[in-house]
């Protein structure tokens, strides 16, 4: 859920714009902070890795959202890597106690902050459903109807066979497998090389 921030924000809780190039971590797992973060521009990631270096890609954050929000509340380490993903990514750094103020003094933004962060907990616990419950078909659809963000007009899926797999839990080969499967179901359409759905 996009939340955007107005220069009133800004000034109140003096956000700082910081720069980040293609591959640079933002936030380390198990590390914690003093901020809470939110992107202006560009895409970052958040994933795990696990002890035989396999990446699980929670999801990819797009602009005019919050990431890491959890952590920064509970002022607890954070459970998870976050990457920039595009060239560039602009990032507003709140010093956390900033955002916590703004927060108590302005209750009708509190409660869209709070729906953000409650849309994405929502989200994890659907991800982790669909891991446990659901067939590779069901669980790459799952992705897609996300990546559509409840529109209901077909469009190219910008997720990469390997992103799909990182998200899903699934194998590359299962994953191109299943595509390639569901476009013979015709649920969805590959035109040079791109999914459409």
């Amino acid at each position: 859920m996009a939340i955007f921030l107005d220069a009133t924000f800004i000034e109140e809780t003096e956000a700082v714009v910081k720069k980040y190039r293609k591959g640079e971590i933002i936030i380390e797992e198990g590390s914690k902070t003093f901020f809470f973060f939110y992107l202006l521009k560009g895409e970052v990631s958040v994933y795990n890795i696990a002890s035989e270096g396999k990446i699980f890609l929670h999801h990819k954050v797009s602009e005019n959202n919050f990431f890491g929000e959890p952590a920064g509340i509970l002022d607890i380490p954070f459970p998870g890597y976050i990457n920039v993903t595009s060239d560039e990514a602009k990032i507003l750094r709140i010093n956390r106690e900033n955002l916590i103020t703004y927060l108590k003094n302005n209750p009708e933004w509190s409660f869209e902050f709070l729906q953000s962060v409650a849309e994405k907990s929502w989200r994890k616990s659907e991800l982790l459903k669909s891991i446990i419950f659901l067939n590779p078909e069901e669980r790459i659809l799952m992705h897609f109807d996300e990546f559509k963000k409840g529109s209901k007009k077909r469009m190219m899926i910008d997720l990469t066979r390997k992103d799909l797999s990182t998200m899903t839990g699934l194998r590359i080969e299962t994953v191109i497998r299943t595509v390639k499967k569901m476009e013979r179901q015709g649920l969805l359409e590959i035109i040079n090389g791109k999914v459409y759905y």
